[in-house]
């Protein structure tokens, strides 16, 4: 009987692989790199997918299949050729956006595209205004309570000097941790008339990450559904389990059924637990984004269910904006020329907006939008971060055979049912565009231009998809609470602690960190007040 049952199973075993996993290369297609018989390149990738798509470019050129499980990817490794790749007709983004929608929220969005398209104005034009305006205020409000958090816990820290000399911009105070590689010698923060030095300023302690969700992850999450007094869809709950259902991601969007994590449905419960479409639209402070797309769903007849998967889906994108905000902070705290470069910068604005006031102006300095994006270091150190930080595939669905000609002039046949992707972190750490990949240079894309092949890259940087419509929303939220924290705050990592990228998280958008690491941290005595118009 055993005999008869081994049998079966390696009967049925090699049926699947002959179904599923085995391809015979077609003339004109790209190189098939060679996989486990089962799930093909996936443990190769999951080890660590930089090298494996080198090694790979490197022994089969720029256009490559590669196969995880049953699901073949056709990866284009010559950054020349994603615009062409974002041209093709061929290639379609729905079926993808679908595949992610039921296989990890478990909904289908009814007229996907007029939704998508119209409620991706609600984070542009006078909608980005309005929203980035609420978020720096959720910020603020949250930046006040970590501040006053440990009060009772730790002794208070009094600077004279810093309350005491105006005209003085040399931040004299001590250090928050003993590290003479660490000491922070750069200008102090134009002071202000806000009466900021009465306030208790004591050092605390802290995971930054847990800091990081306390303040960017909450700010954005009241910006998104508006406050209430809900204890169970509140920002740090929610924080708590999309740490949880985020490690099952790749293997849900994959198609591997939930059941198989018994984690990932206890986080997912919980994150369903969520207000009724009704108790959501009530709330004045709703961000026009969710508004607008719980309308249209209603609208359509769409059920409760597949509202709050939508929802869970733009979390799930504003969860990449707090993962980037961490590892900025990390890459400044960590590099103190770094630090220092964009405490300057910022202090620097603030003094000018200050001495251009009339003499009886007070409240907080108004950055504008145009401004934020036009600081030279601000902007640079972010797109740093992401480079060094990005892990997420841009992915089409091939709807039919399709003959997709490279930048070379090179013409490959690409099969109907397959995926075609470009992995932009690995041509972020390409050692011929970027000099010395892996290392961390806050000043990069300051003023400069990078090449492939002699040829100047039109984006070197690529991190959100050619189709996202909230990357300039995202990218202005992660530049604003670098300004907001540095302005606000001293802080200083402990005892010489290292994060590290978690390699096995590459296919999400952001890399989380393989562990938090400790803080200490006070609120600047006399920091002058800013807000966003």
């Amino acid at each position: 009987m055993f005999i008869y049952l081994l049998a079966l199973v390696v009967i049925l075993s090699m049926a699947y692989y002959k179904r599923f996993c085995y391809r015979r290369r077609r003339k004109g297609e790209p190189p098939i790199v060679p996989g486990h018989m089962i799930w093909g390149n996936g443990e190769q990738f999951k080890n660590d997918a930089i090298k494996f798509l080198h090694d790979s470019q490197k022994n089969h050129g720029d256009i490559f299949t590669i196969r995880f499980f049953h699901q073949r990817l056709t990866i284009i490794a010559d950054p020349h050729s994603v615009e062409a790749m974002s041209r093709e007709k061929c290639f379609d983004f729905d079926p993808i956006q679908k595949q992610v929608n039921m296989n990890v929220f478990s909904f289908v969005l009814v007229n996907a595209r007029k939704m998508i398209k119209e409620a991706g104005k609600r984070v542009r034009g006078s909608h980005l205004v309005t929203e980035m305006r609420r978020y720096a205020v959720h910020l603020d409000e949250a930046f006040n309570k970590v501040s006053q958090g440990n009060n009772n816990k730790n002794g208070c820290i009094k600077n004279d000097e810093d309350s005491s000399n105006n005209n003085n911009n040399t931040d004299k105070s001590n250090a928050l941790v003993n590290n003479n590689n660490n000491t922070d010698k750069s200008n102090a923060l134009v002071n202000n008339n806000n009466n900021n030095d009465a306030k208790s300023h004591c050092q605390e302690t802290d995971g930054l990450r847990k800091f990081v969700s306390k303040t960017n992850f909450a700010a954005m999450f009241y910006t998104i559904f508006g406050r209430s007094d809900d204890q169970v869809f509140e920002p740090q709950t929610v924080y708590h389990c999309f740490d949880v259902f985020h490690r099952y991601f790749n293997y849900l969007w994959l198609g591997l059924p939930i059941k198989l994590f018994p984690k990932a449905i206890e986080a997912l419960t919980v994150l369903c637990k969520q207000p009724s479409s009704k108790k959501i639209l009530a709330r004045e402070d709703l961000s026009d984004y969710i508004r607008y797309s719980t309308e249209f769903m209603l609208a359509h007849g769409q059920s409760e269910q597949d509202i709050m998967g939508h929802n869970l889906v733009y979390l799930h994108v504003n969860y990449n904006t707090f993962r980037l905000s961490f590892w900025n902070m990390y890459f400044l705290l960590s590099h103190r020329e770094a630090y220092d470069a964009l405490k300057n910068e910022v202090s620097g604005m603030i003094r000018k907006k200050m001495e251009s006031r009339a003499s009886d102006e007070t409240g907080p300095v108004v950055f504008s939008i145009k401004e934020i994006e036009e600081m030279p270091v601000l902007d640079s150190i972010n797109s740093e971060t992401l480079r060094l930080c990005s892990g997420v595939f841009m992915v089409r669905y091939v709807n039919e055979d399709c003959n997709f000609k490279m930048n070379n002039g090179q013409t490959f046949l690409v099969r109907k049912g397959d995926r075609v992707a470009v992995y932009p972190p690995a041509i972020h750490k390409d050692p011929e565009i970027f000099e010395d990949p892996m290392d961390y240079k806050y000043d990069r894309f300051v003023d400069q231009k990078f090449y492939k092949n002699g040829k100047q890259l039109k984006n070197p940087i690529m991190t959100f998809g050619t189709l996202c419509p909230g990357k300039r929303y995202a990218i202005l939220q992660a530049k604003w609470y670098l300004v907001s924290q540095i302005n606000k705050f001293e802080m200083y990592i402990c005892n010489g602690q290292t994060a590290e990228l978690d390699i096995s998280y590459h296919g999400h958008e952001i890399l989380p960190p393989v562990k938090d690491i400790d803080i200490q941290f006070r609120c600047r005595e006399n920091y002058q007040e800013i807000t966003m118009h």
